[in-house]
């Protein structure tokens, strides 16, 4: 993994901006660097998903205060409300956020196996549960889509098999699923993982470290796999080391316990030696008002962060954004990013929601 420039390298090393004397890194072939036109603080949270409600009104969930906040391109509090509990606007468990239908945000609450749809000041409009063993990640119009995880040898060595479902929003009825969709895509690792709807009737699933699945319609009878073109191999970062530590003490200590940083340092060092999956989590995938196909990446995601663009099954090119990508919206023309500030002295990194505006793309091609 190539060293982390600084300034006063010889000039045959391209510099990295670290501090205000430094020149910002030059971009690469069909690479776009992006400057924000808005930034607004972020809340520090377990949940690295938001959702543009609309080009002006961005909502994240406060992990940590099991609430929902909604607020503008100007940081302006437009609504905040939740509470943990089982009751209506109530939850138990948040792990998602997404756009809803007619300007509303849906909080998919894994703790209740629930699905609400609230306007951004709070104000709750619907709720349904959801069929069991079933993970929402995306919403179109009236359809929730997300995956459900089968173990056919009853083992969770491979991670499973992941199938692809479509539910209604307002019934909790299941409208589609398939469960061949791995035997369909000739993949690396053959496997295949979360899919989303393209908006023309098919789906593009993500699979393995850098591959992308294309399914026509969702009755066809094959995938294609196309591995991504800027993929480069990329062991973990020491951000990306930090973060998956915090992770591994939290889930130790759930029920009241505790873990020592021995008990898994064993699993710390494995992470730190294998690449990193290519495919940002939660969300990787987004579709444009071009129908363009947004793929975010963990390419270095120190001081930059990348994301890449497809047209159909062709790459275009890649948009540069500043700092740390943990999640994004695409809405009309407006990109909102969570990412997280470079850490300061102390060792703290500020969240915050950076506003792009890209109704027009020049690659140079």
């Amino acid at each position: 993994m190539p060293s982390r420039a600084t300034c006063g390298t010889v000039a045959a090393i391209l510099v990295v901006a670290a501090t205000s004397g430094c020149a910002e890194a030059p971009a690469g072939p069909s690479e776009l660097p992006l400057s924000p036109v808005a930034s607004t603080d972020a809340r520090l949270s377990e949940i690295d998903d938001i959702a543009l409600v609309s080009e002006q009104v961005v909502c994240a969930i406060d992990s940590y205060e099991t609430q929902v906040r909604c607020s503008d391109r100007a940081g302006n509090p437009v609504g905040l409300f939740g509470r943990e509990g089982e009751g209506p606007g109530e939850f138990g468990g948040l792990a998602a956020i997404e756009r809803g239908p007619q300007g509303t945000v849906g909080i998919v609450d894994l703790g209740l196996s629930r699905l609400s749809f609230h306007t951004p000041s709070g104000a709750l409009v619907s709720q349904v549960g959801m069929p069991p063993r079933f993970a929402p990640h995306s919403i179109a119009g009236r359809s929730v889509y997300g995956i459900g995880v089968e173990f056919p040898d009853g083992t969770v060595g491979d991670g499973g098999t992941w199938i692809p479902k479509e539910v209604d929003a307002v019934s909790g009825e299941m409208l589609w699923e398939r469960s061949d969709i791995e035997d369909l895509a000739d993949t690396s690792c053959g496997k295949v993982r979360k899919g989303w709807p393209d908006g023309k009737g098919g789906f593009v699933f993500w699979a393995c470290q850098a591959e992308l699945v294309f399914l026509a319609d969702r009755a066809a009878t094959h995938a294609s796999v196309v591995a991504s073109p800027t993929y480069t191999e990329e062991l973990p970062n020491q951000r990306d080391i930090d973060r998956f530590i915090e992770t591994l003490a939290s889930m130790g200590s759930i029920g009241g316990g505790s873990a020592s940083s021995a008990a898994f340092e064993v699993y710390a060092d494995e992470f730190k030696e294998t690449p990193k999956r290519w495919f940002l989590t939660p969300e990787p995938i987004k579709f444009d008002l071009e129908g363009r196909l947004w793929v975010a990446t963990t390419r270095d995601r120190d001081r930059y962060s990348y994301l890449d663009l497809w047209s159909g099954q062709v790459y275009i090119g890649t948009v540069r954004i500043r700092d740390r990508l943990l999640g994004y919206d695409l809405l009309g023309t407006t990109l909102a990013a969570l990412v997280e500030r470079t850490p300061d002295r102390y060792g703290i990194a500020k969240r915050a929601v950076d506003w792009y505006e890209v109704p027009a793309l020049d690659f140079g091609k």
